[in-house]
C-alpha cells in the first residue's frame, strides 16, 4: 500500500514537471480516439459501411451523400495523422525529462537532495515512457478500427494493410523515439538540440531496421508466378525463374545473362515471379519488429540512466 502511494506521488510529480507536454499528448490522444469512435459509430449505425462491400449500393445517392463523404473524409484524416503521432508524442514526452532540468539548473538541487540519482531518473523516466506507450497503443488500436470500417471485407488480423501505421507498432515507435530523446537529452542537457538530433536518429534507426527486416523477409518469402495484388500479402520484389528452377534477381540476370534481357525472353520459359509474405504472418512479423524496437529503446534508456548517474549538471 505504501509503495503504491509512493508510486502515485512520483507519477503526480512527473506530471506537474511536464504538465504542458503531457496534457498536450493526453489531450490529443483522447480527442483523436473520441472523434474516431464517434465517426466509426455513425458510419456503422447509418449503414455507410455497406457502401464499401455492396457494389450496387455504392452507386446510389445514399453512399455519395454529403454526410457519408464527410464521415469517410474525417476517418481518412484521422488515419493519416497516425504515422506522425508517435514521433511528436515521443519527442514531447521523452525530450524534456532530463534535458529541461539540466538546462534550467534544477537538476543540481534535485540530485543533491535525492539519495540516488538513478532513483531520481527512474521516478521521472518510467511514468513518461509509460504514457508514450499507452498513448501510442490507443492511437494504434484506433487506426485498426478506422481501417476495419474503411475496408470491412478485409481481415486486418490476416493482412499487411497499413503495416507499421496501426496497431501495436505505433505504441512501440512512440516508446522508441521517447527513449532516444531521453538519452540524447541526458547527454546534451538542452531541449531544442535534443528534439532535432532525436528525430534524425529515429529516422536513421528506422531505415536500418527496415533494411534488416527486408533482408530477413526476403530469405523467408514465398514465391509465386500468380501473385494476387491485394492488401493481404506483403509484396517484396519481382524476380525471374530460370528453366532449371533457379530464381534470380534482375541484377543477377543482367550480370549472368545480359543477352536474354537485351534480346527479350519467352515468358513461358523464363517466368516472372513474385516474392511475398502471406497475410497470415502479420502478427508474427509485427511482434518480431516490436520486440526489436523495444530492445533498442531499452538500450537508449540504459544509456540515459548511466549518463545521469555519471554526469554533473552544468
Amino acid at each position: 500500500m505504501t509503495l503504491r502511494i509512493a508510486s502515485l506521488r512520483i507519477a503526480a510529480l512527473t506530471f506537474r514537471i511536464q504538465r504542458f507536454e503531457m496534457i498536450l499528448v493526453l489531450g490529443a490522444t483522447i480527442l483523436s480516439v473520441l472523434v474516431s469512435a464517434l465517426v466509426i459509430s455513425w458510419i456503422r449505425t447509418a449503414g455507410y459501411d455497406r457502401c464499401m462491400t455492396d457494389e450496387n449500393l455504392s452507386l446510389t445517392g445514399f453512399c455519395h451523400s454529403a454526410v457519408g463523404d464527410w464521415l469517410f473524409r474525417i476517418a481518412r484524416l484521422s488515419g493519416s495523422i497516425v504515422p506522425v503521432f508517435p514521433i511528436v508524442a515521443g519527442l514531447l514526452i521523452g525530450g524534456p525529462v532530463v534535458a529541461r532540468e539540466l538546462e534550467s539548473g534544477t537538476a543540481r538541487l534535485a540530485w543533491s537532495l535525492s539519495p540516488s540519482r538513478l532513483r531520481w531518473f527512474v521516478h521521472r523516466a518510467v511514468p513518461a515512457l509509460l504514457l508514450a506507450v499507452v498513448a501510442g497503443v490507443a492511437i494504434g488500436l484506433t487506426a485498426d478500427a478506422i481501417l476495419h470500417v474503411s475496408e470491412p471485407s478485409l481481415d486486418i488480423d490476416q493482412s499487411f494493410a497499413g503495416f507499421r501505421q496501426r496497431g501495436l507498432l505505433i505504441g512501440v515507435q512512440a516508446l522508441l523515439i521517447a527513449a532516444i530523446a531521453l538519452a540524447i537529452g541526458s547527454i546534451l542537457g538542452r531541449a531544442i538540440p535534443t528534439f532535432v538530433l532525436a528525430l534524425i536518429l529515429f529516422g536513421g534507426i528506422g531505415i536500418a531496421v527496415d533494411k534488416v527486416e527486408s533482408q530477413l523477409l526476403t530469405n523467408e518469402a514465398l514465391t509465386t508466378d500468380s501473385f494476387q495484388w491485394n492488401d493481404a500479402a506483403m509484396f517484396l520484389e519481382s524476380r525471374i525463374r530460370m528453366p532449371d528452377g533457379q530464381v534470380l534477381t534482375w541484377q543477377q540476370m543482367s550480370e549472368i545473362h545480359p543477352d536474354i534481357l537485351n534480346n527479350g525472353y519467352d515468358p513461358e520459359v523464363y517466368r516472372d515471379v513474385v516474392l511475398y509474405i502471406p497475410g497470415s504472418r502479420y502478427h508474427e512479423i509485427e511482434g518480431r519488429e516490436a520486440l526489436a524496437l523495444t530492445t533498442i529503446a531499452g538500450l537508449f534508456v540504459l544509456v540515459a540512466g548511466m549518463t545521469v548517474v555519471r554526469r554533473r549538471p552544468r
